[in-house]
């Protein structure tokens, strides 16, 4: 298994049971082995278990990880605003040392709007969390652009844009408080990014442990994946060794205020 030879982060992974085959189950320990085997520092985890079971679920499962894990893995909190003991669940988050809120407006059917949302937000805005959101395709419900009022509303939210689309770029170049994250991003894509809003607004994800080698075999078949691969595949688009160090590790920490 081939490891990394720079420093990295990974801001935006799963454990849990994942949405779509019954038995696509990845645990804490499948997420260590990634990050141990392949070299990376540290990986910022949510429970897909929130989407698939429910939040009470998913965020015990997250809170378990960082009990057994946390030097090499911290924890997202997975955030439904459609579940009405969400605020309660938030608080728990907080007091186990949860760094941010993740959300998944298309798994969790709902359209990004103020009201959907106005309320995570101010949630953020008082633990000082970065909120890490799934992006839908652009020109939908769930779409970057969709973010711009709250955007706008909460400057002191860190916002940041998974998947890196074309519609989120204007506003990474807009606001300070927004960034963009390469998870299941083709590497053509991350050169375009560096050169439309500066390495300082792209950070590294990865969404492992699907694709990766997790030691087993796993609940659904996925093209095989690395960090390794996704480094060199980055390095051929010319991205420099300056820039590549500041998305897949200097932005991480930070944005999240992490000493990894």
């Amino acid at each position: 298994m081939a490891t990394i030879d720079i420093p990295l982060i990974d801001i935006h992974t799963h454990i849990g049971h994942l949405p779509g085959v019954i038995g696509d189950y990845y645990s804490a320990e499948d997420l260590r082995y990634v990050a141990e085997n392949e070299g990376a520092r540290y990986a910022l985890a949510s429970s897909a278990s929130t989407t698939s079971i429910g939040e009470a679920y998913g965020l015990a499962e997250a809170i378990d990880m960082v009990e057994r894990h946390g030097e090499r893995l911290g924890g997202m909190f997975w955030l439904n605003p459609r579940d009405p003991e969400w605020p309660k669940h938030a608080a728990l988050a907080k007091e186990h040392g949860l760094h941010g809120i993740k959300i998944h407006p298309v798994l969790d059917n709902y359209a990004v709007n103020r009201s959907a949302l106005d309320a995570v937000f101010a949630c953020a805005m008082q633990y000082q969390w970065p909120i890490l959101t799934h992006t839908g395709l652009d020109g939908t419900p769930t779409s970057a652009a969709c973010y711009k009022e709250l955007i706008a509303a909460y400057p002191d939210v860190v916002l940041i844009l998974a998947h890196l689309r074309v519609e989120g770029i204007p506003l990474a170049k807009r606001y300070d408080q927004v960034y963009l994250d390469t998870t299941y991003v083709d590497p053509m894509m991350v050169e375009i990014g560096v050169d439309a809003v500066g390495p300082d607004k792209l950070l590294f994800g990865s969404d492992a442990c699907e694709g990766f080698d997790v030691g087993h075999a796993s609940g659904r078949a996925r093209p095989p994946r690395s960090y390794a691969g996704l480094i060199k595949g980055i390095r051929e688009r010319g991205v420099t060794e300056e820039a590549l160090e500041r998305i897949v590790y200097l932005n991480a920490k930070r944005v999240f205020g992490l000493d990894k």
